[in-house]
């Protein structure tokens, strides 16, 4: 019977302990919620920045609305279940979360959100002997891997053949402390992307990257693998930009990317992309900055590094470039009469042994060895190694050890991408189509053609996205002069080291010349061809298809065949171009063009054009002059 006795009054002292402890843990995590209530926490810019919530929502800050949306769409980034669209519902599900003891470990609030619980605990000032102590071993073995003491913006510039790349892409390398010994094998590459299916093709791409259609998420990667898939597949120049974010804002983003570890977000691509998410990272790490507010139709990469600059962010910049620049760097430096020799050396090194070679100076030979060996790389880099590649990179590098050690090659970077000029342009044109004057106004919502001041963008890349120009003729009519979808131009001039295919796509609607009329017609046009150097310009030719749908044909839809012949060139006042063009339809219409353009800088942001236009639709011609001024903006 005492026996009994003691058993049951042990067990009703535990009962008894547990309930107190229990009853004390809710008094003390209510007593925190009244604090938060009296500091309104849950409307901080950092608790609204660390739950993404959207930058249309965080002008509401200090207001009553406590109901907000995420740029997060996921379920497990959220404690509140069906409230997670309510700021307040969500930091007091955070907080009682940190104090449950339901689960364990690394599935553990405080192991899965530790930026959040580090800011709540540091704002309400709680007690830790009162917290439950998780091992977060898993977290603790990620954060010792990404030691971060730094922080470095990245833009690998423009990539036409990748629809995802085509406006550039920005990144960010983590750098630990021993990336102050100029070596970035230890860094950690930080990057937002589409998670796209493998057989999605550019189409699908194209529509369901536009449409939010693919889920986004942050990947971290060594950064060497990101400057072998940018720097030396795909022959990015690549821009890095040190930050000077602090250790401690530093830590505090590199913390919450392991909040996001296979986190989903919708993806779009031309707002909520890859450069849009790093911003919001930055301002978590630095929460005064505002970085994210002024993109609301586009968040284009290289205005996103304008929009960092302006905010203080940027140090200085480093630029890194691709096997291809190395290569027409170093071939600049040599007379054009020695590049049939550099070529010659690539594919037989052994010719080094010839007279031809030899009865040159010693720092020349060293020059063309080391050109013949960059060409060797390139040509590796675009195609899979082989036995004969790696033989020849062999023999040639043994032939630049057989030379006195030089200094490294120089390399005078152009003008860095941010001192460009910006992405959107209006434009005011005054001209004479035949017989009437008209005034034009044109908006194009990007980003660079080939006529527009060249500083800072690639070299024969043009890519013009949502070009709409209106036209008021004198006699009150108002015309939908064009709108381009889309028109993206490859113009990369061919030689002895690059043999690529020039290129032209575009498509939308436009004003065409039939008879003496000009029907809106409706087009997708495709373009193919080569380029060559021409006394400081570029000469190209292509071969045109088209589909057009134009109601005053005899059929609705027609398609058509022919040539483009254009010359660009740059002089002291900017780009010029002449180009002639003709298509041959289906229906036996034929259509000639020929143009003269000449822009004219007048600063970054501000230009002139002119344009003169001589149009023939078979029996029947028509001449068009016209001045423009462009404005660029963001």
């Amino acid at each position: 019977m005492q026996i009994k006795l003691i058993v049951l009054g042990i067990l009703l002292i535990t009962c008894t302990s547990g309930n107190t402890y229990a009853e004390t843990k809710k008094q003390y995590i209510e007593e925190l919620e009244a604090l938060a209530d009296q500091k309104q926490l849950w409307l901080e810019r950092q608790w609204i920045n660390l739950l993404h919530y959207k930058s249309s929502n965080r002008k509401l800050i200090g207001g009553n609305n406590h109901t907000r949306s995420s740029y997060v769409d996921d379920p497990d980034f959220f404690l509140s279940g069906d409230d997670a669209s309510n700021v307040e519902a969500e930091l007091k599900a955070n907080l009682a979360g940190f104090f449950t003891t339901a689960v364990s470990d690394d599935k553990h609030p405080q192991c899965r959100f530790p930026a959040r619980y580090n800011w709540l605990v540091k704002q309400l000032d709680i007690d830790l002997d009162k917290l439950p102590n998780p091992d977060c071993a898993l977290y603790r073995q990620w954060r010792n891997m990404v030691n971060a003491n730094s922080v470095v913006l990245v833009f690998p510039a423009h990539h036409l053949n990748s629809p995802s790349s085509m406006f550039g892409h920005t990144l960010l390398r983590l750098d630990p402390p021993t990336a102050e010994n100029k070596t970035d094998w230890l860094s950690y590459g930080v990057n937002f992307g589409a998670n796209v299916p493998a057989d999605d093709n550019s189409l699908l791409y194209a529509f369901r990257g536009l449409t939010g259609g693919y889920p986004g998420q942050f990947i971290v990667a060594p950064y060497f693998q990101k400057i072998q898939e940018y720097n030396r597949i795909e022959n990015r120049d690549i821009w890095e930009y040190p930050l000077n974010l602090t250790p401690e804002e530093t830590s505090l983003l590199v913390t919450h990317l392991w909040e996001l570890k296979e986190i989903n977000f919708d993806y779009f691509f031309f707002t909520e992309n890859c450069s849009y998410r790093l911003l919001e990272l930055l301002e978590i790490a630095r929460p005064s900055a505002e970085l994210t507010d002024d993109f609301v139709i586009s968040a284009i990469p290289i205005d996103t590094i304008r929009s960092v600059q302006n905010g203080g962010f940027i140090q200085t910049t480093h630029y890194r470039p691709a096997l291809a620049s190395q290569l027409k760097h170093q071939l600049n430096k040599l007379p054009d009469a020695l590049h049939p020799l550099v070529a010659d050396l690539a594919e037989n090194p052994a010719n080094t042994d010839q007279a031809s070679f030899r009865n040159l100076p010693s720092d020349q030979q060293y020059q063309i060895v080391q050109a013949a060996y960059r060409a060797l790389r390139y040509r590796e880099a675009k195609a899979s190694r082989n036995q004969i590649a790696a033989k020849n990179s062999l023999a040639l590098l043994k032939k630049l050890s057989q030379y006195p050690v030089q200094a490294p090659l120089e390399f005078t970077a152009p003008i860095s991408p941010e001192n460009s000029h910006q992405s959107k342009r209006l434009s005011l044109k005054q001209g004479r189509d035949n017989d009437q004057n008209y005034s034009e106004l044109e908006f194009r919502m990007a980003y660079h053609s080939l006529l527009d001041n060249s500083h800072g963008f690639l070299s024969g890349a043009q890519i013009n996205m949502g070009n709409t120009a209106i036209r008021y003729y004198d006699d009150d009519n108002i015309k939908l002069q064009r709108l381009d979808v889309a028109d993206i131009f490859s113009l990369t001039p061919k030689n002895a080291f690059f043999d690529q295919l020039s290129w032209r796509a575009y498509g939308g609607f436009e004003r065409v010349q039939v008879a003496d009329n000009r029907p809106l017609a409706s087009h997708v046009t495709g373009a193919g061809g080569y380029a060559f150097e021409l006394d400081g310009g570029t000469l190209f030719t292509l071969l045109t298809a088209r589909i057009e749908h134009n109601r005053d044909f005899d059929d609705p839809v027609e398609l058509a065949l022919g040539t483009q012949l254009g010359w660009l060139y740059q002089n002291r006042l900017g780009v010029g171009s002449l180009s002639a063009s003709g298509l041959e339809f289906t229906g036996n219409e034929q259509r000639l063009d020929l143009t003269v353009e000449q822009d004219i800088v007048l600063s970054v942001n501000h230009a002139l054009r002119f344009k003169a236009d001589r149009r023939w639709y078979n029996k029947h011609t028509a001449n068009e002059f016209s001045l423009s001024y462009h404005f660029f903006f963001r």
